[in-house]
């Protein structure tokens, strides 16, 4: 069913609509990528950047402080993404969140009513009951008392309030709160946000215009509004925030890029460094065109030459930014996660005769195999069902288009003719590793694959 969406015209900007769906989204979005910053990472999208439960596994490491377990880093197909996302739902119900009718499926699929629940499920827990106190709008009340706050949304439309908690947490800033005018919403959400970000550290989750909303999302509000309850160090080197691949993993002789942002208002020299094994690494430096409002955004990439771990450091006069000094794998070959896992990928819609047939001949040379039986089994995976990134992938690693695409424990072994070139020289069986593996029988696994639907998800 499709979610009907309704949009409210900006009191301040008639030309804007913006719903209070979007608003949530937006906070939600800011405070995740808030505490993955730890770590190099980013969301751009909720709906899409979940689906294959890194982000999740990832965050729920950062704010919990414990370890979720072995997971596969390199989720291309759909199996190994539900694994994911399974160890994932798994680890936070074991830390005491609770989910009603909702499933990996769900984030998969993109259900942003589900994936909005999980993350304020996840905010709830992590941020507004940090401190084991649930009531934070009383802990708000018996700070600005005097301006009779009984909700986290239109109470807050003008401003003033916003300005009056700043000044109660730090009575150097905003000293003229009760005597703003209460028509200069924006205005006045403007200074509150900006003096509250760069004075105390509280991150702008809520934008102005979204704070002035007259539909601001409650949820939204409580989740930026927390922050003030938790107040953490503030210096220009901590608004920073460095994210992306360069910063995480990467393949040896391809760019590793990764981004910086810096406040406008921040002042400082930037230093950004690449190392292995002690020695410094080229790294090339651009000024990005996309920067958020008010910030500055540079455009990082360095192309490492051998495998290994290496070291990226980030600072600001100095001190080290959130996630600083970053540790980066650095992979010989590209890696679609397939350890110790055989996995094939075809095309439903080849026009190609001898492509079809060759994939047909694939299935039954491997079947006389037994693979099929394996316990591990995979079914076959239609490439033009993918994601065009997850695709793109899978050619990259085979370093060809030319299907159905064999891999072996994550190594590219070819098509129909390699394997039929390895069989008839009685090289294929040691290739597949076949020996001393535990197998279904045929009807086992015909019950087996009554689970699996088209594109090998399980049902």
């Amino acid at each position: 069913s499709k979610r009907l969406r309704f949009h409210i015209c900006d009191p301040i900007n008639p030309m804007s609509r913006v719903a209070w769906y979007d608003i949530q989204q937006n906070t939600f979005t800011r405070w995740c990528n808030d505490e993955l910053k730890l770590r190099g990472l980013h969301i751009k999208d909720l709906k899409t950047d979940l689906k294959d439960g890194l982000m999740l596994i990832n965050l729920m490491e950062i704010i919990s402080g414990k370890k979720v377990g072995r997971y596969n880093k390199h989720p291309v197909i759909i199996q190994q993404k539900l694994e994911n996302l399974n160890i994932a739902m798994d680890f936070m119900k074991k830390e005491g969140l609770k989910f009603v009718n909702c499933g990996s499926e769900d984030i998969v699929e993109g259900n942003m009513r589900i994936i909005l629940g999980i993350i304020w499920t996840i905010i709830l827990r992590y941020e507004i009951n940090r401190n084991g106190d649930n009531d934070l709008l009383k802990w708000i009340q018996s700070k600005i008392p005097e301006y009779n706050i009984k909700n986290f949304t239109k109470n807050w439309n003008d401003g003033r309030a916003l300005n009056g908690l700043i000044n109660a947490l730090r009575p150097d800033l905003c000293k003229d709160h009760k005597s703003l005018d209460k028509k200069d919403k924006l205005g006045n959400a403007t200074r509150g946000i900006e003096t509250a970000d760069r004075e105390m550290g509280v991150d702008k989750l809520v934008l102005p215009e979204e704070m002035i909303h007259k539909k601001v999302d409650k949820h939204a509000m409580m989740t930026y509004l927390a922050q003030f309850r938790n107040l953490k160090p503030v210096s220009a080197a901590k608004r920073v925030r460095a994210y992306g691949e360069g910063l995480t993993h990467g393949v040896q002789d391809c760019k590793a890029p990764f981004f910086v942002e810096v406040p406008s208002d921040v002042k400082g020299t930037l230093q950004v460094k690449v190392t292995k094994d002690g020695k410094e690494i080229k790294c090339s430096e651009t000024k990005a065109s996309d920067a958020p409002k008010n910030t500055e955004k540079f455009a990082y990439n360095y192309v490492p030459k051998a495998p290994g771990t290496y070291k990226v450091s980030i600072t600001l006069d100095g001190e080290h930014v959130p996630g600083s000094i970053f540790t980066v794998t650095i992979d010989e070959d590209h890696t679609v996660g397939g350890e110790g896992k055989i996995l094939c990928f075809f095309s439903t819609t080849s026009s190609n005769m001898k492509q079809r047939g060759d994939i047909q001949k694939t299935k039954l040379l491997l079947q006389s195999k037994k693979v099929h039986l394996r316990k591990d089994f995979v079914p076959w995976i239609p490439v033009d069902l993918l994601d065009a990134s997850d695709r793109n992938k899978i050619f990259l690693k085979a370093g060809t288009k030319k299907l159905p695409i064999i891999i072996v424990d994550d190594k590219y072994i070819g098509d129909f003719d390699a394997i039929q070139e390895l069989d008839e020289n009685g090289k294929l069986d040691a290739v597949l590793k076949m020996d001393n593996k535990s197998l279904l029988t045929e009807e086992e696994h015909k019950q087996r694959l009554k689970k699996f639907n088209a594109v090998g998800e399980a049902i």
